[in-house]
């Protein structure tokens, strides 16, 4: 009689198959069983948000301000000048001139 040798390669492929669904069923047990995020708790609660609250409750104990009568006008803004000059341009440093213009900021013209 002789001897029917099987291949082995199918024997390795049938075993990754079931390694692969044992890893799969394995990760999935141990995961279900520790609730879930709606499970947590509502929230967490560190010093800086009881300190916090402890000012925002003092604050509103406090009573308002009393208000101010206003008897003297703002002082008015001084006037902003416009961007377009009447007189001669300010002497620019040539350096910075060069500079501006290569940086597209301006023309090297006149």
């Amino acid at each position: 009689m002789s001897e029917r040798r099987g291949n082995p390669f199918g024997l390795f492929l049938l075993g990754f198959i079931v390694g692969v669904l044992a890893t799969f069923g394995t990760v999935l047990f141990l995961t279900s069983s520790g609730g879930g995020y709606e499970d947590g708790p509502a929230e967490t609660r560190t010093a800086a948000d009881n300190a916090a609250a402890a000012a925002m409750a003092a604050k509103s104990n406090q009573p308002p301000p009393p208000r101010a009568e206003a008897t003297a006008p703002a002082p008015e803004a001084p006037a902003v000048p416009s961007v377009r000059q009447t007189g001669p341009a300010p002497e620019l440093d040539p350096q910075v001139a060069d500079d501006a213009a290569a940086a597209g900021m301006t023309s090297r013209t006149r």
